[in-house]
């Protein structure tokens, strides 16, 4: 009889790294390439059909498209450099806080170099695939107020200092308290849909404390401040209705990605009413509750020229007016994210 065949004795392939430890290596090493201007090495962190929604800016849906975008935007701001100032994980979704600063020394799209000071605080949230990388990114930074940097006008936010300490790291424990913050995110939209100041404030913490990254100011804090800012808010947005697109619990903090429609009846800040209907306002608001579930802070990301765009009320350099076309169309809803 012929004798056995050999037994294979080649070792099993290592298993794949826990998303959990690659996400943030992926994050830093994006970052550094970034810092680094080097838009190829950026790609190489990214999938061949990675879709990018800049919420008021546009949308691309290919790693080459992305490479030439950012690499514009080297040649605009030469000497820019970013942070991750907090990142929260959960599953195969980062969701990421960073701020960047420079001089703009070259054109921007339609706008000509100033060398005037430019930056910003974004948010992002980041979705990986299985092997880690990146698949899909919905950025959120505020292009009205990098306008009034670049013109240098009277109101412009300030430029942010960039932090030298690593970023505070929030990773989701997978605990039922977990889903529940998930859930209590999402009900702090029906507050807001009773087109009521007041049903807003019952569901706010006497001192809470909100900041938004479209003031270029400091946050409300305290019932008063609350009481004006929100009452300001429902008569820009008497009508308003929000939707949730996605919604998680992370380490004690509530984050819900959601859209605002209505019709802006009012002023918002220097920005007059138009008295014509947002279809879709992308937000993204970063909540910590109390011990009975009310806010105690909160953080609100999303892109004011986005709202202009939708109400005809943005004007880029060579317009004669109004009327600038909103970006294309939102993604679907997000897919809900892995948990690890």
């Amino acid at each position: 009889a012929a004798p056995p065949p050999p037994a294979d004795t080649t070792p099993p392939p290592p298993p794949k790294p826990a998303l959990v430890d690659v996400i943030p290596q992926t994050l830093r090493s994006v970052t550094d390439a970034f810092n680094a201007h080097d838009g190829q090495k950026m790609a190489g962190f990214v999938t061949d059909d990675c879709a990018d929604y800049t919420y008021g800016s546009g949308e691309t849906h290919s790693r080459g498209d992305m490479t030439t975008g950012v690499t514009r935007f080297f040649a605009a701001v030469p000497d820019v450099k970013s942070a991750e100032t907090r990142v929260w994980i959960k599953g195969n979704v980062a969701v990421v806080e960073q701020v960047w600063a420079g001089s703009m020394k070259g054109d921007m799209g339609p706008f000509k170099a100033t060398g005037k000071a430019v930056g910003a605080t974004t948010l992002s949230i980041v979705t990986f695939n299985d092997d880690g990388l990146i698949k899909e990114m919905h950025e959120y930074g505020d292009d009205a107020g990098l306008m009034l940097q670049m013109a240098g006008k009277k109101g412009a936010p300030p430029v942010p200092v960039l932090p030298t300490n690593p970023p505070e790291l929030h990773v989701a424990k997978g605990t039922p308290d977990e889903d529940k913050l998930a859930g209590w995110a999402k009900s702090t939209d029906d507050a807001f849909n009773k087109d009521d100041a007041k049903a807003v404030l019952a569901v706010m913490a006497d001192d809470a404390d909100y900041w938004v990254n479209i003031d270029g100011g400091p946050a409300s804090k305290g019932k008063k401040d609350n009481t004006k800012m929100l009452t300001a808010w429902f008569k820009t947005f008497p009508d308003q209705k929000w939707t949730y697109t996605n919604a998680w619990g992370i380490d004690g903090f509530a984050i819900v990605e959601h859209t605002i429609a209505g019709t802006a009846k009012g002023p918002m800040g220097p920005v007059p009413a138009s008295n014509r209907p947002v279809q879709a306002w992308h937000w993204v608001d970063i909540m910590q509750p109390t011990a009975d579930a009310k806010i105690q802070h909160g953080w609100g990301y999303a892109n004011l020229n986005e709202m202009l765009a939708q109400t005809g009320q943005l004007k880029m350099p060579g317009e004669k007016g109004a009327g600038a076309k909103p970006a294309g169309k939102a993604p679907a809803k997000p897919a809900p994210a892995k948990n690890p």
